[in-house]
């Protein structure tokens, strides 16, 4: 009889989760798709709400039932039947102690910090939580832990070079494939007292340098040490100490152009393979955030931010060649015959380019797909906000990680069920998701 009795508590848990989940996903996507054609001052209606919102008893035993289907190998089974969603974590709240005091399942999650493409539809990625950053290897569906202490990952453009930071040591890899596999390229030793906490890199394409962004600063590093390229202070004697937020830096494809910025200036500074000033690409919204080059390199994309919305802008490669210099807050000038306008709503924390087009993550947990001219292909609700991104080899597939410890598996074009909330027609696989130690599927 409890046999009994707890599996139809399980079919009616089944049955609210995918009619609620279901009603809110329409709800959306139908207001979101009025927007678009409309304007939103003509949406009048109510903001859909998540009746699942709250509902801590259904949350919490869907969640147990997750533990208990990656215990058992049951993951298939459990995601046709709970399609999964973000409330679980977001919104639901655990009894602890007593009944003043109360911690949030998300509370417990961690970040999928960075993802690194392999081959095929292989992957590295980087957990962290609060005992610190763990390399992982997703090979197909199966996760395995690398390594502890590698505090960021990165793969060079061209040419298939791996480094692979850990405090006080820079290894790089060609061919790296997480399982020992490669050939040792260079190991570089630096002294540098760097906060670790949002580090990336990212490697020159014949293995000779990276490009190093964290809150100490932006710098090239090789086997003659480490060379501060950015913020540079002309009146800095060498001695201040520096701390910058928001620091973001890329390379072109074909390594002859580095970008750089950060919350504490107002523009992306444009510099040579060498770190050397070229030109600036002013903040067309209050904090230059983030940057990237098209795929062919025949465009540059700068997003600055205000808040959880900003401004992308796109540059033309030639002019940037020629040294450009473009005045903040000018991209709805009149005569501004320099940017496009890719972008006018998101704060972008993550982003690749496709052959085609840019696919970049925000803040509010969406990621969209605009063109090099500012076209607006599709759009797809992750939730909690993107914090890193890497596409298959194909093209394919995208990656997608969040601050709310998730790691998305996305089949492009392949089709989305009805708790999907968007227009891109994307299959999420599966999901994994970092809660305390371990690995969840989902």
């Amino acid at each position: 009889m409890k046999n009994l009795d707890y599996e139809t508590l399980k079919a009616e848990w089944q049955k609210e989760w995918n009619e609620k989940g279901e009603k809110y996903a329409k709800a959306v996507n139908d207001m979101v798709a009025f927007a678009e054609v409309h304007g939103w001052d003509a949406y009048k209606g109510e903001d859909p709400v998540d009746e699942r919102e709250g509902t801590t008893q259904l949350c919490e035993a869907v969640f147990e039932l997750l533990k208990e289907a990656n215990e058992r190998g049951e993951t298939a089974k459990f995601r046709a039947d709970f399609p999964p969603s973000n409330i679980i974590f977001e919104e639901c709240e655990d009894e602890a102690g007593n009944a003043d005091e109360k911690d949030k399942i998300g509370d417990k999650l961690g970040n999928v910090d960075q993802i690194c493409p392999l081959g095929s539809e292989n992957v590295l990625f980087i957990a962290s939580n609060d005992d610190g950053k763990t390399l992982y290897l997703l090979e197909g569906d199966r996760v395995s832990e690398v390594a502890k202490g590698v505090i960021a990952v990165g793969k060079s453009k061209r040419n298939e070079i791996y480094a692979l930071l850990r405090r006080g040591e820079i290894e790089l890899v060609k061919g790296y494939d997480g399982k020992g596999g490669g050939e040792p390229v260079a190991r570089f030793s630096h002294e540098l007292e760097i906060i670790y906490d949002e580090a990336e890199i990212l490697p020159f394409n014949d293995g000779s340098k990276v490009l190093l962004a964290a809150h100490d600063g932006i710098f090239l590093i090789s086997q003659s040490g480490a060379k501060l390229i950015h913020p540079i202070y002309e009146d800095d004697d060498g001695n201040a100490a520096l701390y910058i937020d928001m620091a973001n830096a890329t390379l072109s494809n074909d390594n002859e152009l580095i970008v750089a910025g950060e919350q504490d200036t107002d523009e992306h500074v444009l510099m040579d393979s060498e770190g050397k000033r070229l030109g600036g690409i002013g903040a067309q919204s209050a904090y230059p955030y983030f940057c990237l080059f098209s795929a062919d390199d025949t465009q540059l994309i700068t997003n600055s931010c205000h808040f959880y919305n900003g401004v992308t802008i796109g540059v033309d490669r030639a002019l940037l060649k020629r040294g450009l210099e473009v005045e903040a807050y000018s991209y709805d000038e009149e005569g501004e015959k320099n940017l496009t306008l890719i972008d006018d709503a998101m704060r972008v924390y993550a982003g690749v380019a496709t052959r085609d087009f840019y696919i970049l993550g925000d803040a509010y947990g969406y990621i969209k797909a605009v063109g090099k001219d500012g076209r607006k292909i599709w759009r797809h609700y992750l939730g909690g906000t993107i914090k890193s991104m890497a596409l298959s080899e194909d093209g394919s597939v995208l990656f997608v990680g969040t601050y709310g410890g998730r790691l998305h598996k996305l089949r492009l074009g392949a089709g989305q069920d009805s708790h999907t909330i968007g227009n891109g027609n994307h299959k999420e696989e599966f999901r994994l998701i970092a809660y305390e130690d371990k690995i969840y599927r989902w």
